[in-house]
């Protein structure tokens, strides 16, 4: 068969002849040096072997070379060549084809140029190859457009919406134990309240507004459910909350600073400060220390909480009225707030924090009501009431215990008469038992909580040193340690005051899952004065005052079970349960001697979130 000559294009055999004669040249050289020396004669029949192993191995790169020239050449869809002949080896005459389809390379005449035989994987890699290519430039047409969007994103600002609606069924019986220098007409009645909350978040770049409407809270504060915290039915007129709860600018960067009304937590919260307030925040993270990673913050806070006057208050009481009197006072009072978050460890937090109150106001400006009792004769506004809280709080988890702390020291003034020198403690440990027979998430716990506080004698005389444990400021989120005494009896003011005033106590606690997602939370307190007291007197000595004529002494302030009740009713939507059963003891005997009936609170409801 004769070779097909392509105009432009020189044939694979004469590529292979050119190259075999280019070998001849190259072996011929080598083999007329190796004749030509004057060898000894003796010696060629031991060269003879030499030279031909010389003349193979040329012959085999010669060989190759060509293979590799070809291989280059050759399509890549080609079957691989035959395997080269030896040297050695004859060459057999090969048939000439008859068939007018191309022939295939074989191995009798190697220099023939191979004819292109499609393979089945081509067409699979060039399919994934364009499926490949697609998939590329829609990922680069998508990164683009998703960079675009982020750009106008960035440009834009976002809103988001939440809320919260929530509806009580209260019944409650005997609050004020009998003591009609206490009672509240809620004391013992049954009655619907709600609460509904609406919160707004702007956010734009690194800043974000934020604006919380908050309707049935922050209404009254003497007791806390039994009057006036939540948006009583069929009362629309009789309440004033404070509408707007929060309303603030946060800037987030190398540092955070938040400017407005917000709510403020120092340490675990509800001991010291926690609640809405108007204040600037700025906090710093640190980063790692040799302590561990921190963060310091600093903030200013306009302390609100005083009383413009009385009026409201004397008509059916005090206490009565609403709070009309106390939102829209200037207090003239101020506090600034240090505070370290430190985290030595996995688990382990350290928050020591210094707060101190500036109080530039007169006789005359809002009065404080330092003393409880609506009178602004009786420690009258001097301009010196300067408490300063130095505290650390803890909290931390080692595998399935759970544990905080707070340790507290109260000092400052006053009055321009009295300083203070006071301390708070309090201390709970939860172990997480896991499933325990037909319970699920079983866990067990203990709080123990002391308050200091004055001697029966020192409350008489009103003079010496504060000793009665107080906060600045805390709203009715605030820590509680059962559902009627911390909530009702000693519920505390917004301003001055603590339900730890004078105040030890020891809680067991107990939390338990009996079916899925039902979770209940079952308690017992033990409740005493830290020093003795006057019996019918109260901790503080608030509590019918001057009614009781005994001297003699007590420490006795009661015991108190609870139960809560918390169960999904469906998505977003949630029902709980409250009990709470106070048996008071001698701290709240009767002036006409005896001791008072237990007090009973039962409250169930619904919450929806959206």
């Amino acid at each position: 068969m004769s070779t097909v000559f392509e105009p432009g294009r020189p044939s694979v055999a004469s590529a292979g002849a050119g190259l075999l004669l280019i070998g001849c040249l190259l072996v011929a050289p080598g083999h007329a040096a190796d004749t030509g020396k004057g060898a000894p004669t003796a010696s060629k029949s031991e060269e003879t072997p030499v030279h031909i192993q010389r003349l193979e191995r040329r012959i085999a790169d010669l060989e190759a070379l060509v293979g590799r020239l070809l291989g280059e050449r050759r399509p890549a869809a080609l079957a691989p060549a035959p395997p080269p002949v030896k040297a050695t080896e004859a060459k057999p005459p090969a048939p000439r084809a008859t068939s007018l389809a191309p022939a295939s390379p074989s191995a009798t005449d190697e220099w023939e140029e191979p004819v292109p035989r499609p393979e089945t994987t081509r067409g699979r890699d060039e399919e994934a190859r364009r499926r490949l290519t697609e998939l590329e430039t829609w990922k680069r047409r998508q990164d683009a457009k998703w960079a675009k969007e982020a750009e106008e994103a960035a440009e834009k600002v976002r809103f988001d919406f939440s809320g919260r609606y929530k509806v009580r069924l209260n019944a409650r019986d005997n609050l004020d134990l009998g003591n009609a220098a206490q009672s509240w007409q809620f004391d013992d009645s049954v009655y619907f309240d709600q609460r509904f909350q609406l919160r707004i978040d702007a956010e734009y770049a690194p800043f974000t507004a934020v604006l919380v409407f908050d309707k049935g809270n922050f209404v009254f504060d003497w007791k806390e459910d039994s009057e006036g915290t939540l948006d009583r039915w069929s009362t629309f007129l009789t309440v004033n909350p404070a509408l707007v709860r929060e309303l603030y600018v946060q800037y987030t960067g190398d540092f955070v600073l938040k400017a407005g009304r917000h709510n403020m937590v120092v340490g675990n919260g509800g001991i010291v400060l926690e609640g809405p307030v108007d204040a600037l925040k700025l906090t710093y993270p640190v980063g790692e220390t040799p302590l561990g990673r921190m963060a310091a913050g600093a903030a200013y806070v306009a302390v609100a909480g005083g009383f413009k006057d009385y009026v409201e208050f004397r008509k059916t009481g005090p206490p009565a009225g609403d709070r009309s009197a106390v939102l829209g006072a200037q207090n003239h009072l101020h506090a600034g707030l240090l505070n370290l978050d430190v985290r030595p460890g996995r688990g382990l937090t350290l928050q020591p924090y210094l707060l101190k109150a500036f109080d530039t106001g007169q006789y005359g400006d809002p009065d404080l009501n330092l003393d409880k009792d609506f009178d602004v004769t009786t420690t009258p506004r001097d301009g010196d009431f300067e408490p300063m809280w130095l505290g650390v709080a803890l909290s931390g988890k080692a595998g399935d215990l759970s544990y905080s702390g707070d340790l507290i020291y109260l000092g400052g003034t006053f009055t321009r008469s009295r300083d203070l020198s006071a301390y708070a403690l309090m201390l709970r440990g939860d172990q997480r038992l896991g499933a325990v027979g037909p319970l699920a998430s079983l866990s067990v716990g203990l709080e123990f909580g002391r308050g200091s506080g004055n001697t029966a004698e020192e409350k008489l005389s009103r003079t010496g040193d504060v000793n009665d444990f107080i906060g600045l400021f805390l709203c009715r989120e605030r820590r509680k340690f059962g559902n009627i005494f911390s909530e009702d009896l000693r519920a505390g003011f917004f301003l001055a005051d603590s339900s730890l005033a004078n105040v030890t106590f020891l809680r067991a606690i107990l939390d338990f899952e009996p079916v899925a997602h039902v979770k209940v939370n079952a308690s017992v307190a033990r409740l005493w004065t830290t020093e003795a007291v006057f019996r019918g007197w109260g901790p503080v000595g608030d509590w019918s005052r001057g009614a009781s004529v005994t001297t003699s002494k007590t420490r006795d302030i009661g015991w108190e079970v609870d139960l809560n009740l918390d169960f999904p009713i469906r998505k977003r939507l949630r029902g709980f349960a409250e009990l709470g059963y106070f048996i008071p003891g001698a701290v709240y005997r009767l002036a006409r001697g005896g001791q008072p009936r237990p007090a009973l609170e039962i409250v169930v409801g619904s919450e929806f979130e959206f």
